[in-house]
């Protein structure tokens, strides 16, 4: 069922004048859904809800809380960097669940995805020592390769259901765009997973490459770009990718991605999507969007094709620049365009449909949708209850002066307000 966002915010709290002041360049009939971003500088992290008419309807400072925040399923979830793992919060902002990794791996922040059936995919990284001499001619006998990615998925129980580890189905060797006589290799650099008919997709930004797996057999069934291609590009002037993030599936089955085409002959970044015949080997571009200001995304960005048919591009991190958010039609006009002052950088952008069965009142700890007395109590109470971890709920309702803590200031403030209205 569609969800729209319904938010009231408590004006009296100070919060919303820490998130930064964002330009609107265009705006013009843009799909009608909230977008979902996690904005970052070196000291200041924002999770964010910006409304159809872009608007900052729900912020909260979140430290080492976001990067990829968004609506999976009928939840929001995020990454907590500091635990390795990811949050599951429901329409309340509770938390209710944490998907972490099985056996001695860490979860990756970079994607997670929850399936319908309520299982869930995560990736990680494995390192070790290897002796590359016996590998390739001129490989270090002791080689300290890092970034074998390391692929889990789990039912809804938490149950692991299966496991793919990059050194078990691939053969580093064959990755020649590498420096692998060197004696630390960074082999792999997996940006985004993608499940759909028993198949996973994987980006592999190290090496400009798209891996399809069986999920039963974890077989390779091919490769789609980097020094394995097994395709030809049809119609593409850049003839594929380079260090791409972001790798959608379509209904169609068409794929979509972001190019960073950091080191495409002339750099330029695009959002993209392939008509991939497999049986062929034909990966034809069907559409791609490049900036009117030729930007340049050196790092991160997304790609998300929207129900109206739009296109939502993030230009991810942009030297000498802040971040910037594009939303464009099919025929490339633009719906509308934000900017954020530098130097902040946004992972990815995604919209969707969502609410939140009560009303987001700063302050409105016992969720009867009024700050009032009874929430004092509430807070008090958190005083001697709250670790080191100030999750969602709490930052928002509970942390009222938004400095990271639950204390008498947050007290402090709540009665001030119930001051200001009374009068």
């Amino acid at each position: 069922m569609k969800r729209r966002i319904a938010l009231l915010l408590y004006l009296g709290s100070s919060f919303s004048q820490n998130y930064p002041n964002f330009e609107i360049i265009q705006l013009n009939d843009p799909q009608p859904s909230p977008m979902f971003i996690h904005t970052m500088s070196e000291d200041n992290r924002f999770m964010g809800i910006i409304d159809e008419d872009l608007n900052i309807q729900w912020h909260v400072r979140s430290n080492f809380m976001g990067l990829d925040f968004k609506v999976n399923q009928d939840l929001l979830s995020y990454y907590y960097k500091t635990g390795g793992a990811w949050i599951l919060v429901n329409d309340v902002m509770r938390e209710i669940d944490t998907l972490s990794c099985d056996g001695p791996y860490i979860a990756d922040y970079h994607d997670m995805q929850i399936l319908d059936n309520g299982s869930y995919i995560l990736q990680a990284y494995d390192s070790m020592f290897v002796d590359m001499s016996e590998i390739i001619e001129g490989g270090q006998p002791v080689a300290w390769i890092t970034g074998v990615l390391i692929i889990q998925m789990f039912n809804a129980g938490h149950e692991l259901i299966f496991e793919w580890n990059a050194w078990e189905h691939l053969n580093i060797a064959n990755y020649t765009n590498l420096n692998l006589v060197n004696n630390a290799i960074e082999w792999m650099h997996g940006n985004s997973i993608e499940v759909y008919d028993n198949q996973i997709l994987v980006s592999n930004r190290a090496s400009n490459e798209i891996l399809k797996l069986d999920i039963e057999s974890g077989e390779v069934i091919w490769h789609l770009g980097g020094p394995l291609n097994e395709f030809t590009f049809l119609n593409d002037p850049k003839q594929g990718f380079k260090m791409q993030h972001d790798v959608r599936i379509l209904e169609n089955g068409n794929i979509t991605l972001f190019d960073n085409g950091v080191t495409h002959s002339t750099p330029i970044s695009r959002a993209v999507e392939y008509d991939i015949n497999e049986s062929e080997k034909i990966a034809e571009l069907v559409w791609e969007y490049i900036h009117p200001d030729s930007i340049i995304g050196l790092a991160m960005g997304s790609v998300q094709r929207l129900p109206n048919g739009n296109t939502l591009i993030n230009w991810g991190s942009i030297n000498n620049s802040g971040a910037i958010i594009t939303e464009v039609t099919n025929d490339k006009n633009i719906a509308f365009e934000i900017r954020f002052p530098n130097p902040y950088k946004i992972y990815k952008a995604r919209k969707h449909d969502w609410m939140f069965s009560v009303s987001l009142l700063n302050g409105d700890a016992n969720l009867d949708n009024v700050v009032d007395i009874m929430d004092i109590n509430h807070i008090v109470d958190a005083f001697d209850e709250m670790s080191p971890y100030l999750d969602l709920y709490h930052l928002y309702r509970l942390d009222t002066n938004k400095d990271g803590e639950i204390n008498v200031g947050d007290v402090d403030l709540v009665i001030g307000q119930l001051l200001y209205q009374g009068n």
